[in-house]
């Protein structure tokens, strides 16, 4: 494995998966966590993500699809690792694109998958203030509601609103 180009497939991967593609993040994220010592395990999950990027080469993300506010989705597989944190992610999509994502181990053990959800719902909300924030600053004359929606099927879910044309407090409401 030394004169494999592991390290540069996966810097490759990585910028790809935080620019264009979060489907791959996951993949990714996991298999970055073997640079120092890669087997040829990862190495053969490291060219099958790249046939998969290859077979998916004409899929894009689409914007103004579809007529929507800012929504966002959140999930947290539980403590299913090894390791015994769990995965949390999210992503926020505006008129039927992806505009920001993340996949990502959470710093903490949890004592049930609800509080792990809840965690990874945490992490979610605090990007939607922050995107909010953004937005506000890009078009001031925008009143935007933004609905987080926490698998598993939308067991609860929040709203955040932020009257970007009169202040920056956010409020946050649960539904």
């Amino acid at each position: 494995m030394s004169k494999t180009p592991y390290r540069e497939a996966i810097g490759s991967l990585m910028y790809l998966a935080v620019a264009t593609r979060p489907d791959i993040a996951f993949a990714v994220s996991t298999l970055s966590r073997f640079l120092d010592n890669p087997g040829d395990t990862h190495w053969e999950a490291v060219k099958r993500i790249f046939r998969y990027i290859a077979g998916t080469r004409s899929l894009q993300l689409t914007y103004g699809g579809e007529r929507h506010n800012l929504l966002g989705y959140t999930d947290a597989d539980g403590a299913t690792q090894e390791h015994r944190c769990a995965i949390s992610g999210y992503t926020f999509i505006i008129d039927g694109g992806a505009i920001s994502w993340a996949s990502k181990k959470q710093e903490l053990i949890t004592l049930s998958t609800a509080e792990a959800e809840y965690v990874a719902a945490t992490h979610a909300a605090k990007e939607a203030i922050w995107l909010c924030k953004l937005i506000g600053e890009l078009f001031p004359s925008i009143l935007l509601p933004i609905t987080l929606t926490a698998a598993p099927e939308g067991a609860f879910s929040i709203r955040i609103f932020h009257k970007l044309f009169e202040t920056n407090d956010t409020c946050m409401q649960e539904m």
